[in-house]
């Protein structure tokens, strides 16, 4: 091949001003301008006193030099060229030197024509080892993305800023390891073309090391130094206190989805005295270094150290349990004087109306015990005979779809319907995993979903999920001091407030306050969960002993045992039908005064 062919082939190879010699490659301007300084000094020497054949020989070569010069001068700027055997009338040019770019950021491939002329109606394509498919290609104002690699989809960007000046450039987002390597470059205007090549040498920085130790006894000290996130493989130095190097064995292992390498390393410590290590890690193409240091235990501190931790630990598991224990104990203490203060008031205010009340026994609480109305009862609840409890069924009854009955939500409603009075009634809920209790509106719509709010005509409380809740809006959390067996439920319609109380520890669950109701209010029982326990609704007539309030102070007429209270006529109308007068036995000694 001439000399000029293997030049210019050798700079068309690697870059527009370099000549490569197998693996050698020499910048044209650091080749050319030491031949013409010793060209020059061979001219200007002085004539040497020497033999007649070296004076000839000078002279030969000084009458040639001015010829080779002017070779030189005009072969400069073809051997700078980066036109392929004069192809293109424009010329690429690219950074001389290799870019870095760092794992995870952006990098961009530089392009630039001699002479800037505007590359918006040519075709610009950055490639890899083949044309196409390609890094990214641009051509007559628009992104060719079909003809894009898979790995750089969605992570290229045109910058546009300059290509009336002849300026290009990629930039490749959330750069990784796989981008490391050569890039070409080509311009392209019709049948005219020229590229140039450039070199993306990639550098990930891991992360900060971590240092643990493990003490082998007679064996020393192990210390082993991890990170992870590195490219290409990096170094590894270990360093006592004194700044001596430590040999260490490390173990290097590569990620086969992202590339990057995992650095683990480790050190024998036999002399304790060394005091401290450091770990130090680089990687060869970027500056940065991550360090970890740690301090060494020596062997008279091993025993007091490990005392130290022993009682630290059991500081940090007995100091949150002695706190959990002391909230406990404040919020309970709380509890029952908030309890007290309540029953005082409600004592307080059962005396005052009590001796308002002058004996009148309309006036008077009245014990009631509701049965339940199977005509509104959900085909999977089950009614007992007395109509005094109910359970849940795994099944669906046949049963007639009459208006009254809720025909999605497992409830039921009591027979009975209050306008006016004070009524108090109680129902067992044992150990029955969910349940609802209260009172609603007559006239509340059973059929589908029913919203159960006082907005909808529905004041009650619930327990789902081990948690007792208001059925307000939003939800209220109750907070028991102990989960009740028995819910007793005092509804007053003339203060219109309904109160509940746990029977278990005669505490205040929660108040309902100014209900507005303009017809009459029922019972409301409702049983979510597959759970055969039943709702009780607890009778009036208790053997002696067993029927007792949570409440303190009399609003019962005082009467002898067994004299009967009347209910008023106006409180257990139902459906139209004419006033119905029901007499209740009970004993004042086994029901306690309100």
């Amino acid at each position: 091949m001439p000399l000029l062919e293997f030049l210019e082939h050798s700079i068309n190879s690697f870059s527009v001003t370099k000549i490569s010699l197998g693996s050698l490659q020499l910048d044209l301007s650091w080749v050319t301008f030491p031949l013409l300084l010793l060209i020059f000094w061979l001219w200007f020497s002085p004539p040497p006193t020497q033999k007649p054949w070296t004076v000839m020989t000078k002279m030969h070569f000084q009458d040639a030099l001015l010829p080779c010069c002017l070779i030189l001068v005009l072969l400069q700027p073809l051997l700078s060229s980066k036109c392929r055997y004069g192809k293109a009338d424009f010329c690429v040019f690219v950074p001389n030197d290799t870019i870095l770019a760092i794992v995870g950021k952006d990098t961009e491939l530089p392009c630039h024509l001699d002479p800037n002329i505007s590359v918006e109606d040519m075709e610009l394509r950055w490639y890899r080892a083949h044309p196409s498919p390609a890094v990214y290609v641009y051509e007559k104002g628009k992104d060719m993305y079909q003809e894009q690699m898979k790995e750089y989809q969605g992570r290229t960007t045109f910058l546009r800023d300059g290509i009336d000046k002849g300026i290009a450039a990629v930039r490749i987002h959330n750069v990784t390891t796989f981008d490391n390597g050569t890039y070409h470059c080509r311009f392209k205007d019709g049948n005219a073309s020229s590229e140039a090549t450039l070199w993306l040498t990639v550098a990930g920085v891991g992360e900060k090391p971590r240092i643990s130790l493990r003490d082998h006894k007679d064996d020393g000290l192990q210390a082993e130094c991890t990170s992870a996130g590195w490219f290409p493989e990096p170094e590894v130095q270990w360093m006592d206190f004194r700044g001596n190097s430590i040999p260490s064995e490390t173990n290097i292992s590569a990620s086969a989805t992202s590339g990057l390498f995992t650095v683990a390393s480790g050190v024998t410590v036999r002399d304790r005295a060394v005091g401290a290590l450091s770990c130090s890690i680089a990687s060869p193409l970027h500056p940065e270094r991550k360090t970890a240091s740690i301090h060494l235990p020596d062997s008279s501190s091993s025993r007091l150290s490990f005392a130290a931790w022993s009682i630290v630990l059991l500081l940090i598991f007995v100091a949150p349990g002695l706190i959990i224990a002391g909230a406990i104990c404040v919020f309970r203490k709380r509890q029952q004087d908030e309890n007290r203060r309540l029953w005082e008031q409600v004592s307080e205010q059962s005396r005052q109306r009590a001796s308002s009340a002058n004996g009148s026994r309309e006036s008077s609480l009245i014990y009631v015990s509701p049965s339940l109305d199977p005509d509104t009862a959900n085909t999977k609840l089950f009614l007992s005979e007395n109509r005094k409890s109910v359970e849940r069924l795994y099944f669906e009854q046949d049963l007639p779809d009459t208006p009254e009955r809720f025909d999605q939500d497992p409830c039921v409603l009591g027979r009975e319907q209050f306008t006016s009075g004070k009524f108090y009634w109680e129902v067992e809920v044992g150990k029955r995993k969910a349940w609802n209790l209260g009172v609603c509106l007559e006239s509340l719509d059973r059929k589908g979903r029913i919203p159960k709010s006082p907005a909808h005509g529905v004041w009650a409380i619930e327990f789902y999920k081990e948690k007792y809740r208001a059925l307000t809006y939003p939800r209220k959390r109750l907070h028991l001091s102990e989960p009740p067996h028995v819910v007793g439920i005092l509804l007053d319609c003339d203060a219109r407030n309904l109160t509940f109380y746990n029977k278990t520890d005669r505490s205040h669950l929660y108040s309902f306050s100014e209900i507005s109701f303009s017809g009459p209010l029922r019972p409301f029982f409702c049983l979510w969960t597959l759970d055969v326990r039943p709702l009780i609704i607890c009778s009036v007539f208790r053997q002696l002993g067993e029927v007792t309030s949570p409440l303190e102070g009399s609003e019962l007429t005082p009467g002898l045992p067994g004299t009967p209270i009347r209910e008023k006529a106006t409180t257990f109308s139902r459906d139209g039908d004419s006033p119905q007068t029901r007499p209740m036995s009970f004993s004042p000694k086994a029901s306690p005064a309100l």
